[in-house]
């Protein structure tokens, strides 16, 4: 009896568990399952058998448990309170205490088993509560929008923790980011523990903002902070820390140019630079000078001893490298400084260098000597500190005047056993550190200067903005400051202690204001602004390549140099910064011309996040691709406002400059006035007035524009006409991208894109990549009167004909003689003619459906007074489409570009290698069905593609192609057609 009392005692304790435990996790989903099974009555097993599903639906598999890969759980809160059934999404935990060895994770389910993060909530949660007027919400997310204002903080891709707060009157917005490294996509990383993101030192950014609305008033208060910090260490602050894998410094260049090299005079005079270590001056440490000339490339490298050729060893750039920054890669010729001295000091170089290049265009200059640098010209000063015993803080002074630029990096010995010295040093890229005030050429400006030496840790941008609306009236503005916290890597008996030394901030400020006022059928207003150069929302800092940039999403970068952006340069506004650091899934920083998905601004009508000139997510630009060519142009063709004066217009110029309200170091002012005598017919005058603050360039202009816009109701047309007469007097320089033509990098079969296509599923992990060049501002309004015409009309005639009609006249008198800056400027005209037509017609009989089309394209730059073309060429677009109905729910698809005698043409009048022939053809299967309510669309087909060269040394890039294909997509009645 007592053996048998054990195990039912036993079942009834077990019993008694089990109803605790459900009483415990009461509330949680239960799911009841058959206790007793059925027999079967053969040995056989039952298989699934043949089915055809020509007429019947086809049936999916039962388990639609997919990304989810396990079972959901039971979580209970920190005090021990049922929570939820179901998945872990996100963590974040940040503490901090000596001795632990990481204080910082993130967790987020993105590994390959589920994918929770990502596939079912597209990487955002948000939870959300309120009552009335006042309520609050709480966002968890990646590539998130981040805004507080234009001066402050400006991110598409935040990644973190964001809160808003509403009551009646005040709004308030806090956020909080482990902006480096906050996911990985990496299994194999040492910063990964499961699908936890550990980080020992990391960046964060901070920030917050503040909004009242009183009535006619809006008041904002701004305030945004990114430092680096180091968990597992006392002494962190808002100010940042050096990272414990800093390098120490061995060398320090300070580089002197002219702010203006432009004029080629008045540049930087040097009487004197030395340093200063813990504040001691130091004149025991004599720099060694070399004089150099900006843009020439490095002369380290090897000479071949059969056909005499050099060949350049070119460690500034890439070296290994496919990412960088666009704009703030310039690294110093250090490698080629230390070869010459090694020359100058009677040593063999010979092997290592181009000698005759070295000695031609770097030369030693005697210490100790007033040295000037016009121009071109640079003086960089050499300083080695690798000896120092001790040093917390280091300056620089320099007797320096006239209109001069400072500019400082630092090297440090990574490899003291390498053979070469770009093997055996690493550089920072330059960085500046001072610059004059105005164009000064008669050194009334002389004087000593004094600034630190150091790297980021920490970054503060705080301000407030203002919007008063008033009947009739309007006006914004913001008022900005900004302070960049550094450090010197400090070293005692040649070991780090970077904690030592103090920080040290450079500060700058920026504001504008706007106002304008409504007066019946017109309207003046203005603008003033000062965007000043010591004004930054940027940050850079340091990673050891052998830890974070190996297993990081932020692998890769040159110099182990990544720049962290408060404002970011996103001219297309789309998810993706032009340059970035890439936290957003699968991405990676951008290149030196390239952008993740392109950036093709006020290029996306329908807002479907796709431009109109990508629609089908490849990577060929449609103004050169068959067919989709039709609707599209590139932006030479477009006719735009270019108030900086470069031939972009500004609505589509993707320039490398942060996204701030008016540019860096600029000033001044904008009036006008407009007047519309009817509702098609407007006239507008105005002036504004722009210079730089620390260089001598300056934009004048003073303009008249006359717009008319008429469109039909009845039968569609529309009309637009403009005339811009502007006098224009601009030196400033404002380079900008362009998507390059013929962009992709094979040549061959090109016709539907097919060539590395990018499907809608992979498009996260494998964006499109458009090759950019970077355009130098020719500087052809520097002295100006400047008349643009353009006329665009659109016209349905019978209902089955389109036409539409585009032309550009553009005429560019510049004026003869001597400038204001002293440079000379030939007077000539300059002609610019752009014509675009499009013709369509669309014929119907039963199930036939025939739609001829035609666009011819013409471009002419000219040089009137010189009878020549800087710029000419045509093109010849023949389209034939056909569709035939022959079932419910599908159709057979053909279409011609170019065939027989007409072939796609286009001609280059200065260009040989850009003439040819192509002739493209399709014919297509098209199935639209409907599949548990989704639109299911499968198309298969055949396609022919041709190309052929008029110059003999083109006929490389010829092809002649032909494909079957088979593509099956999904969609949603809802979403409607494209507009």
């Amino acid at each position: 009896m007592a053996a048998l009392s054990r195990p039912v005692g036993c079942v009834c304790r077990c019993l008694f568990l089990a109803l605790g435990v459900c009483s415990a996790g009461a509330g949680a989903q239960r799911l009841d399952r058959d206790q007793v099974l059925e027999s079967r009555p053969f040995l056989r097993w039952e298989r699934p058998a043949y089915q055809n599903y020509a007429l019947r639906t086809y049936a999916n598999y039962p388990d639609h448990t997919f990304p989810y890969a396990d079972s959901p759980r039971a979580y209970y809160g920190p005090l021990g309170d049922y929570l939820t059934s179901g998945f872990d999404l996100y963590r974040w935990h940040e503490t901090r205490m000596p001795g632990q060895e990481f204080g910082s994770t993130i967790f987020k389910p993105n590994d390959s088993g589920t994918l929770v993060w990502n596939k079912v909530y597209d990487a955002v949660v948000i939870g959300r509560d309120g009552y009335g007027d006042w309520g609050y919400s709480l966002i968890v997310a990646d590539g998130l929008i981040a805004r507080f204002s234009p001066l402050t903080l400006s991110m598409t891709d935040f990644n973190g923790v964001r809160l808003d707060v509403s009551t009646p009157r005040l709004q308030l917005t806090g956020l909080a980011s482990r902006s480096e490294r906050p996911h990985t996509y990496i299994s194999r990383s040492i910063f990964v523990l499961g699908q936890t993101h550990i980080a020992d030192d990391s960046t964060l950014l901070l920030g917050g903002r503040a909004q009242t609305d009183l009535g006619l008033l809006r008041l904002g208060l701004n305030w945004a902070n990114t430092h680096v910090y180091q968990s597992t260490r006392p002494g962190n602050s808002l100010k940042g820390v050096l990272r414990p894998d800093q390098p120490l410094m061995d060398w320090i260049l300070v580089r002197f140019s002219d702010d203006s090299p432009a004029d080629g005079s008045g540049g930087a005079v040097v009487q004197e630079v030395r340093l200063v270590i813990d504040g001691d001056p130091r004149p025991d440490l004599e720099p060694r000078v070399i004089r150099q000339r900006a843009g020439v490339g490095p002369q380290v490298g090897t000479v071949s001893q059969a056909t005499g050729r050099f060949r350049a060893t070119d460690y500034t750039s890439f070296r290994g490298h496919r990412l960088f920054y666009r704009g703030r890669d310039e690294v110093p010729l250090y490698s080629d400084f230390f070869y010459l001295l090694d020359h100058e000091d009677g040593v063999d170089v010979s092997s290592d260098v181009h000698l005759q290049g070295l000695t031609t265009y770097f030369q030693v200059e005697k210490q100790g000597e007033t040295l000037r640098a016009d121009g071109e010209e640079q003086l960089v000063y050499l300083f080695d500190v690798s000896a120092e015993p001790q040093a917390e803080s280091v300056q620089v002074e320099a007797l320096v005047g006239n209109d001069y630029r400072v500019d400082v990096a630092l090297l440090s010995n990574q490899s003291p056993r390498a053979k070469t010295y770009h093997a055996r040093y690493l550089s920072t890229f330059y960085r500046t550190a001072l610059r004059a005030r105005e164009n000064v050429g008669d050194l009334s400006n002389l004087r000593w200067v004094r600034f630190d030496v150091g790297e980021n840790t920490g970054l503060f941008t705080y301000s407030a903005d203002l919007n008063l609306a008033l009947p009739g009236l309007e006006i914004n503005g913001e008022f900005g400051r900004s302070a960049l916290f550094s450090r010197y890597p400090g070293q005692m008996g040649g070991e780090p202690s970077f904690s030592a030394g103090p920080h040290f901030a450079e500060r700058g400020s920026a504001w504008y204001l706007n106002a304008v006022h409504w007066l019946g059928r017109g309207r003046v207003g203005g603008e003033w602004f000062s965007i000043n150069p010591g004004y930054t929302t940027s940050m850079r800092t340091f990673l050891d390549k052998t830890s974070d940039l190996n297993y990081s999403n932020i692998s890769g970068m040159l110099n182990e140099t990544v720049y962290w952006d408060l404002v970011q340069d996103n001219d297309n506004g789309d998810r993706f910064p032009d340059r970035r650091v890439g936290n957003i899934g699968g991405f990676l920083p951008d290149e030196k011309s390239f952008d993740l998905d392109g950036v093709f601004i006020d290029q996306d009508d329908d807002n479907d996040g796709i431009p109109e000139i990508n629609r089908n997510l490849n990577n060929v630009p449609d103004f050169d691709e068959p067919f989709l060519m039709f609707d599209v142009e590139p932006n030479v063709y477009v006719y735009g406002l270019d108030r900086n004066h470069n031939d972009e217009p500004d609505r589509r110029e993707d320039d490398d400059e942060v996204d701030y309200p008016y540019d860096h170091d600029q000033r001044g002012y904008h009036l006008f006035g407009q007047i519309d005598p009817s509702r098609h017919l407007s006239l507008a005058l105005g002036r504004y007035a722009t210079g730089e603050i620390a260089g001598s360039g300056r934009n004048r202009s003073t303009y008249a524009l006359l717009t008319y816009r008429r469109r039909g109701m009845e039968r569609p047309w529309r009309l637009f006409f403009e005339n811009h007469l502007r006098r224009v007097q601009d030196d400033i320089g404002d380079d900008y991208v362009v998507t390059d033509e013929n962009a992709s990098r094979v040549e061959n079969f090109s016709s539907d894109g097919l060539r590395q296509e990018i499907q809608a599923d992979q498009y996260l992990h494998h964006p499109p990549i458009f090759s950019g060049t970077l355009v130098a501002d020719l500087r052809s309004y520097q002295d100006s009167y400047v008349n643009e015409t353009y006329l665009e009309g659109r016209f349905s005639l019978w209902t089955s004909l389109e036409v539409v009609q585009k032309l550009r006249l553009r005429l560019n008198w510049q004026q003869g003689g001597r400038l204001y800056n002293g440079l000379f400027q030939r007077e000539r005209r300059l002609d610019l003619w752009t014509w675009v037509n499009r013709v369509q017609y669309s014929w119907s009989r039963g199930r036939l459906h025939l739609v001829p089309q035609y666009k011819f394209m013409l471009l002419r730059l000219t040089d009137q007074d010189r009878g020549i073309d800087l710029r000419s060429e045509f093109r010849s677009i023949p389209i034939l489409r056909l569709e035939y109905t022959l079932l419910s729910r599908t159709s057979l698809r053909a279409g011609v570009q170019g065939w027989g005698p007409l072939p796609y043409r286009r001609r280059d009048g200065l260009a040989l290698r850009n003439r040819f022939e192509q002739r493209t053809a399709f014919v297509t299967l098209t199935n639209r069905s409907k599949y548990f309510g989704y639109d299911l669309v499968t198309i298969v087909g055949m396609a022919w593609d041709r190309k052929e060269y008029d110059a003999e040394f083109q006929r490389f890039r010829a092809f002649d192609g032909r494909t079957f294909f088979a593509r099956t997509l999904v969609g949603f009645t809802e979403f409607g057609r494209p507009l």
